[in-house]
């Protein structure tokens, strides 16, 4: 009996994936993609934002800290799957599923609760400016500490006993036990559709309106602001500053959303209704497409953000003026030796 049960254990880590090897190797191929942009894009920003001191601001501290959560699961999170995928079947065994499950998870609690933050941040700011206090570095800094206890929150108990991490899907990756009907199961999964994803969900959602439609207004009556003394003139400037900001922070929340909403869709239909409704390839795909935003935040950032775009241009302009071409060079180091030689002939 138990070893027949010990080989269950053994086979259940080293099975071959639930799907195609030619897929899998293209889903692989992707992750390749994912990791590259996501080292490469957050590493940018966060040069950027760290060499930029004196312009720092609170929102840019939400920004720093989601790209040094992006770098992680970059780094840390994706290369496991991205093997297994091109591999066809998960190498690692058990305790480093159980590794690869945290990463993801605390990754994307504490991304989700920092764009919470966020949205309340710009909330403050646009919709109740006279809650500005609330706005500081430090309430920026406990925000951040907060959504790293949040993370922690939902990520360890499945190390500890409430539910567990396994093999997901095509069984190339490791996720949060979905299947069971288990009350411990059943029970974790219940409080985090509500806590970690429902409840966060409607918090950005409502702010967001609210900005969009004070954003609205504020447009409307710009003709009016135009024609009044000049003391709101430097009122209105500030106004468009915070509104391009609030476009930004709302298009980094969609897409962040827009990656990890199918994969809720999916963990929501296993959980609650029949598993075998979706195939494992079919639920691996929105894993997979879940882990895109660890680079979907930075590059949203780069293309909104007037002040990261100088900059890039500014490090292309210094890198082409450093270069220097290998003709001028012979002349240069040529000249100098010539004009060496002419008082010793003479």
């Amino acid at each position: 009996m138990n070893e027949s049960l010990n080989s269950f254990v053994y086979n259940e880590w080293t099975q071959p994936a639930l799907a195609s090897c030619q897929i899998l190797k293209w889903i692989g191929g992707y992750l390749c993609f994912t990791f590259i942009c996501g080292i490469t894009l957050n590493g940018i920003i966060l040069s950027i934002l760290c060499d930029s001191k004196h312009r720092r601001s609170p929102i840019d501290i939400f920004i720093i800290c989601l790209c040094i959560s992006d770098l992680l699961a970059s780094l840390l999170g994706i290369p496991l799957p991205l093997t297994s995928n091109l591999a066809c079947r998960w190498l690692y065994g058990k305790y480093l599923c159980y590794y690869e499950g945290f990463i993801a998870y605390f990754v994307g609690m504490v991304g989700l609760y920092l764009l919470t933050a966020l949205s309340l941040n710009r909330y403050w700011i646009i919709v109740t400016p006279n809650r500005e206090e609330f706005v500081t570095f430090k309430t920026a800094y406990i925000s951040v500490f907060l959504s790293i206890l949040g993370g922690l929150f939902w990520a360890l108990p499945p190390i500890l006993g409430w539910n567990d991490y396994t093999l997901e899907g095509a069984r190339t990756s490791c996720s949060i036990r979905w299947q069971d009907r288990t009350a411990n199961v059943l029970s974790y999964n219940i409080l985090m559709f509500v806590f970690a994803y429902i409840v966060p969900l409607s918090v950005m959602i409502y702010c967001n309106i609210c900005i969009y439609l004070k954003v609205r207004q504020v447009a409307k009556n710009k003709l009016l602001w135009n024609k009044s003394i000049t003391a709101l003139r430097s009122h209105q400037k500030r106004q468009n500053v915070e509104q391009r900001l609030a476009k930004t922070v709302f298009i980094i929340i969609l897409t962040f959303s827009i990656a990890w909403t199918p994969y809720a869709i999916v963990a929501f239909i296993s959980s609650f209704f029949s598993p075998t409704i979706i195939s494992p390839l079919g639920a691996s795909i929105p894993a997979i497409f879940a882990k895109s935003s660890v680079y979907f935040n930075p590059f949203v950032y780069i293309i909104s953000n007037s002040h990261i775009r100088s900059k890039l241009f500014h490090w292309r302009k210094t890198i082409n003026q450093t270069h220097i071409d290998p003709s001028k060079e012979t002349v240069e180091l040529t000249t100098p030796l010539n004009k060496c030689r002419t008082p010793l002939t003479s």
